[in-house]
């Protein structure tokens, strides 16, 4: 944790932007300005499009002030590198250069305007198409004549930080399969569209009277375009079915190839013999609509993958590398794509570090909250292992290169979630079994029907068996179940919580146990100031000592003592400053010596201590805090103590939980009473909080809660992994190990407890869904069958009647309310 230095939040300023109108964020206010802008695209279109006709030097000035309002642009020297050009950059044999970059810092389309503008104002830039949606601009440059960059550096003065495009190889296969899928649907979309308006004329014929060569022309014009699409786009369900039949699972292509097969030959027959109806126009309606299902399933799928990708970007771009495996060689900046395994690459404090690998010079604190959950820094020293994804606190280190990229463990955890989103749930299958067996149904009513009308003559008995194989269709059934997962995976990972299945949602729509981790998932995770005892006329001195290190301890009681600007010291009031390993800091100040550190100050036999300053330090070791003793001059004239804050949303979440009819409890490593302390804080019973538990214990007792009700494990470390493993529903936190992760079937990126209550609340509308799709389904099929045994039905009105079944639980799968107002008002800290 970096030392951070001390801020004031100016008051929020309800505004306009000056440019677009949009509302005006609080940080983006400027209480000493006429003019408000809620991004810097807009502030720069305004200076644009009010002071200038067309573009002026002014204009990039007022850009680099509102530059200024963001962190210094950086140096993009690593995109010209060879490794990043030959992976990102395609040069044309004109010497005309291409390339996709990530904008950060895109609002609106007033930025779109600006970044759009760029080949006005710098040399060498020929084009710039934004994609807003996507956020992504192509840029074309005359290589010749500048450099990549040096247009990312004009982006970043813009306001607009340019980062490179993510998974650019599996976004190509993507598009490729998307385009394919577009191709097969708009086939599809035109065969059936063009087939509806020839069955108007035809049917109309039939009633008004039509010759019968222009009723022959009309049959086989319909069946043609029913062939094309049946052949082409439908062929993905026969392909399905056939693949069920080999290997011999159940697969809802099976019942909807049958059906398919059934209309077309019935179809076919009667265009051939010139009688009776066809039912080409239904089923290229069919087709296009189970296409268009499966894929908005497909877009549904690729953002909840888009949001997981999203890990990859805490990542650096840019890689610090020494020349030669040697810490007094030279340094070059190179892409991330550069670096290979037994490359040695130099991380400065306060760097998040890009590869995992062994420190093999110097020694600093790592903070590991992104694998482990721990806030505070762990040392690392010479020859110990260090992993992408945590931060470099204290100093600078070298690090000699094992693996990057997709096998370092923050890609491990992207492929893991990836992989669970693309599985089938037990859900999905269970309604493609419940096709099947309805199939197998329909056949054996369909030769009933055949029985029973057999008496009135061959040509009805078939008509009326016809009509129930076309109406009783379950293709509604296969539709929508798919359809409603992929919608509130999608959804739901919007809001932050990836779900790695659909069984996920069955688990959370019945209440049952929670069982919550305490440290990072009930608590903020990370060290803040609790109390301060004794002379705090020493805060000034203490604020001064601490900004000379980096370390947790500072920087929590930097950021919360608040110590007012004008009561500062100056830093020559400073002297003799010194790092006592293992104990803390000290040093003179205005010839005074202070001392600040841990109880470990009192083994000095001169350090003298009042009882009243001692019971106090018992009573914060009671209650579980961090103790931190200042001395001066000798004596201990006050005592800090740290410790984790309660979340903020904790005790409402618990409340609303326990209204749900949900029994929440929690499991701790922690000391019990520590974990009561907290448990009281949040209204859980204290039945239900245990303490000093052990990871094989808190396994044991996931494992005992599980044999007759719902368990949900909420955790984020290590410890917690096999209890994750072990419950209905495990669920990891942002900043959770790669061991929870991995056990767990939903991950959490917001902080806070809220989105655990979004996701019971989103399973339980979505279950809700499915099941209203289902009994939809299944009484309109039933309802169908029995108008069709009874002769009350034709193929015809059969043909008109089975799409609407599918587009009723389309309906209804589309309108699931799943994620999105599940939230509850922020409560004040306890």
């Amino acid at each position: 944790m970096i030392v951070q230095s001390r801020t004031t939040r100016s008051p929020k300023i309800e505004t306009e932007c000056t440019h677009c109108g949009q509302p005006v964020p609080s940080q983006l206010a400027h209480e000493d300005s006429e003019e408000q802008f809620c991004c810097h695209g807009c502030e720069a279109a305004f200076r644009i499009l009010q002071e200038f006709d067309g573009l002026d030097p002014e204009f990039l000035e007022q850009a680099r002030i509102a530059a200024k309002r963001q962190t210094a642009a950086q140096s993009y020297e690593h995109l010209d590198h060879p490794a990043y050009m030959e992976k990102y950059v395609h040069e044309t044999a004109s010497g005309i250069s291409r390339t996709k970059l990530l904008l950060g810092g895109v609002h609106c389309a007033s930025c779109l305007f600006v970044i759009e503008k760029l080949p006005e104002f710098l040399p060498g830039v020929l084009t710039t198409r934004m994609n807003l949606t996507a956020m992504t601009v192509t840029v074309e440059w005359i290589t010749a004549s500048t450099r990549l960059s040096k247009i990312a550096e004009t982006l970043d003065r813009l306001g607009y930080p340019p980062f490179p495009p993510l998974a650019e190889e599996r976004e190509k296969l993507e598009q490729v399969e998307s385009h394919r899928q577009l191709i097969r649907l708009a086939i599809a979309g035109a065969c059936a569209g063009n087939t509806m308006l020839v069955a108007i004329a035809l049917y109309f014929g039939w009633f008004t009277g039509m010759s019968d060569e222009f009723l022959h022309l009309f049959r086989w014009t319909i069946a043609g375009l029913a062939a094309v699409s049946l052949a082409w786009p439908g062929s993905v369900f026969f392909r399905g079915a056939w693949q069920a039949i080999r290997t011999r699972t159940s697969h809802m292509d099976l019942p909807v190839a049958l059906g398919l097969s059934a209309g077309a030959g019935m179809g076919l027959a009667n265009t051939i013999l010139q009688r009776g109806e066809i039912y080409f126009d239904s089923l290229t309606v069919l087709v296009f609509l189970l296409l268009v299902g499966r894929h908005i399933q497909y877009g549904q799928q690729r953002r909840a993958i888009r949001q997981v990708s999203l890990l990859h970007a805490m990542l650096p771009r840019a890689v610090t590398r020494l020349v030669h495996p040697d810490p007094d060689a030279g340094l070059e900046s190179v892409p991330i794509e550069a670096i290979r395994p037994g490359d040695w690459i130099h991380v400065r404090a306060g760097d998040v570090i890009p590869v995992d690998g062994k420190l093999v010079c110097g020694s600093t604190l790592i903070d590991l909250s992104i694998l482990t959950g721990e806030s505070c820094g762990v040392e690392a020293r010479q020859g110990d292992r260090v992993y992408s994804g945590s931060t470099n606190i204290s100093s600078s280190i070298v690090i000699e290169t094992t693996l990057v990229g997709t096998d370092t463990r923050i890609g491990k955890i992207c492929e893991l979630v990836e992989e669970e989103i693309r599985t089938r749930t037990p859900i999905v299958q269970l309604a493609n079994r419940i096709g099947n067996y309805f199939v197998a149904i329909v056949l054996v009513l369909a030769a009933i029907t055949v029985a029973i009308w057999m008496s009135s003559g061959m040509e009805i008995a078939i008509n009326h068996a016809m009509a129930l194989l076309i109406v009783a269709c379950p293709c509604a059934l296969g539709l929508a179940t798919p359809f409603s997962v992929a919608f509130a995976q999608g959804r739901a990972a919007a809001r932050g919580i990836l779900v790695k299945s659909g069984e996920v949602f069955e688990s959370l729509a019945r209440p049952g146990r929670i069982w919550l981790d305490k440290t990072g998932t009930l608590t903020e995770g990370r060290m803040r100031l609790i109390d301060f005892v004794g002379d705090r006329d020493v805060q000034p001195a203490v604020d001064l000592l601490e900004r000379q290190t980096v370390h947790p301890i500072a920087a929590a009681l930097i950021a919360n003592m608040k110590v007012a600007e004008q009561d500062r010291l100056p830093q020559s009031a400073l002297s003799n400053f010194l790092v006592i390993p293992g104990i803390g800091i000290q040093a003179l100040v205005n010839g005074q010596l202070i001392q600040i550190g841990s109880e470990k100050l009192l083994e000095d036999k001169s350090t003298r201590i009042t009882v009243d300053l001692h019971t106090v330090i018992q009573d914060f070791n009671h209650r579980g805090l961090t103790t931190v003793l200042v001395v001066r001059n000798g004596e201990v004239i006050a005592v800090a103590a740290l410790g984790d804050q309660i979340r903020a949303d904790a005790k409402a979440t618990i409340a609303e939980l326990t209204r749900l009819g949900w029994d929440v409890g929690i499991l701790s490593g922690d000391h019990q009473d520590v974990a009561s302390h907290v448990g009281q804080e949040i209204g859980i019973e204290q039945k239900n909080v245990q303490g000093n538990l052990t990871p094989e214990e808190k396994l044991e007792v996931v494992q005992n809660s599980a044999t007759s009700q719902t368990v949900v494990m909420v955790g984020d470390g290590v410890n917690d992994s096999a209890a994750l493993a072990a419950a209905s529903v495990g669920v990891a936190v942002q900043g959770g190990a790669e061991a929870s992760l991995k056990a767990a079937n939903v991950y959490l990126t917001r902080d806070g407890v809220q989105p655990i209550l979004d996701a019971i609340r989103g399973s339980q509308q979505t279950l809700r869904t499915i099941h209203t799709t289902f009994a939809i389904s299944l009484c309109y099929n039933a309802f169908a069958v029995v108008l069709a045994m009874s002769g009350m039905i034709n193929p015809i009105v059969a043909a008109i009647l089975m799409p609407i079944s599918s587009l009723s639980v389309l309906a209804v799968a589309a309108s699931n309310t799943a994620f999105r107002n599940t939230s509850i008002p922020p409560q004040s800290k306890p």
